[in-house]
């Protein structure tokens, strides 16, 4: 082991040197402050990838990394509007968690497009009566029954599982629930979710929350008169990057919304 270490020293230094020099010419062209941002989101994202390691080495499981599901020459289930897999980060969900109502806490949690599971071992972190993740992926399902059965974290909800199906098709629980989605559907999925999730409180009535987070579809939301929306504190958004990337395209970071019916 220390044979191999000492082989990636100069390694290191080549990359060290590399980098040196692709900041220099960064700061020729791009001036000083925009230099320095970008050498700060550089070491934020090693940072948070470090981050994601840590936890997935000390709990036994396998949730980190991005995951390209849409392929262009693929089978129909590798559908556009079907988003690629990303983790939420822990600190960011933990928080959203805890600015729950204690009461919200007794109810079923339902993670849609729940990918590798991380959400879902999260969520059994808190005193929830089930989890519960939707994932269509047959591959990401497997993983995170998996992760499911592999998690060495304290829990407090025992009853954690991950159905494989369509979002859409989900039958929507008839108890209290926290619905949470971390944009993995495009607009017309989303509303089809929704549509469900108001028929089933109009014929049942009863505390329905939602948790966004990269609330883009919130618009959809507040299209139902069902629910209203709720202040969130502010969130320690670990999610650097990919969120770079976002912000890049759109000029907004992540954000969070949380609606509630009943």
């Amino acid at each position: 082991m220390i044979t191999r270490a000492l082989r990636s020293v100069p390694r290191v230094f080549v990359w060290m040197i590399g980098y040196a020099k692709k900041t220099v010419h960064r700061v020729r062209v791009h001036g000083v402050a925009r230099t320095a941002a970008e050498v700060s989101a550089g070491i934020r994202n090693v940072i948070a990838w470090l981050a994601e390691q840590w936890f997935d080495s000390t709990r036994g499981i396998d949730t980190a990394g991005r995951v390209l599901l849409y392929k262009a020459d693929g089978p129909p289930e590798t559908n556009p509007l079907y988003l690629d897999y990303q983790p939420t980060p822990v600190r960011t969900m933990r928080a959203l968690l805890r600015q729950l109502d204690p009461g919200m806490r007794a109810s079923t949690f339902v993670d849609f497009g729940s990918g590798k599971g991380r959400v879902l071992l999260l969520a059994s972190e808190f005193h929830f009566t089930r989890v519960i993740g939707v994932e269509f992926d047959e591959e990401l399902h497997r993983t995170a029954c998996k992760n499911i059965g592999a998690f060495r974290g304290r829990r407090q909800c025992r009853d954690v599982e991950s159905v494989l199906g369509r979002a859409e098709e989900f039958a929507v629980p008839s108890d209290d629930l926290v619905l949470y989605f971390f944009h993995p559907f495009e607009a017309a999925i989303m509303e089809r979710i929704l549509n469900n999730v108001v028929r089933s409180y109009r014929e049942n009535p009863r505390k329905i929350l939602l948790l966004l987070f990269r609330a883009s579809h919130a618009d959809l939301v507040e299209r139902f008169t069902e629910f209203r929306r709720l202040p969130v504190k502010d969130l320690p958004y670990d999610v650097v990057r990919l969120s770079s990337d976002y912000r890049y395209v759109t000029g907004a970071p992540y954000d969070a919304a949380v609606f509630v019916a009943g």
